[in-house]
């Protein structure tokens, strides 16, 4: 782990929008919980009035079952944002001249750039949801001692600071 003074002078400061994880992750449990109301109450009507409806050419819980799993898909989807908001809290990420230093929840991670093994780019699309959500691009930076440091598109300036950490590392 590297110190203050081996990371030089900052470059860059790179702040999070951790407040539009917190709003998906809001949106998405909420969405989830209606869903899934719509599904059981769905379920019920459908099961209740199956046994009345003569010869039917599939399973007529195959829908409702449907609409359940994707409430509780929305459900675990908010919940996983959610644990993410809040183990992210004042994510910043600062760029020196000799590496790089991440803070979450308070919590600081400095590495130099020799300590940087390889960095993993993930792009997807750039629709404008996935930008909103910040899925539009992601990035890990793998560092000596099995530590990893993950950006996404919800970082200001996400791809500013993957230039800046290609072009220090060369990977």
């Amino acid at each position: 782990m590297a110190t203050e003074t081996d990371l030089g002078t900052v470059l860059g400061t790179y702040s999070t929008e951790n407040a539009r994880r917190g709003r998906l992750a809001v949106v998405l449990l909420l969405a989830g919980a209606a869903v899934s109301a719509a599904g059981v109450a769905f379920w019920v009507a459908v099961d209740d009035g199956a046994g009345r409806l003569a010869g039917t050419a599939g399973d007529p819980l195959l829908l409702p079952s449907a609409v359940l799993g994707l409430g509780f898909g929305l459900l675990i989807l908010g919940a996983a944002f959610g644990i993410w908001f809040l183990n992210r809290r004042g994510e910043v990420f600062e760029l020196y001249d000799n590496g790089l230093r991440c803070t979450r929840a308070g919590r600081p991670v400095s590495v130099t750039w020799a300590e940087v093994e390889r960095v993993d780019v993930r792009r997807g699309k750039d629709t404008a949801l996935a930008r909103w959500a910040g899925a539009d691009l992601g990035y890990t930076i793998h560092c000596a001692g099995n530590r990893k440091i993950t950006v996404t598109g919800l970082t200001r300036d996400a791809r500013g600071l993957l230039r800046h950490v290609e072009a220090a590392t060369g990977r």
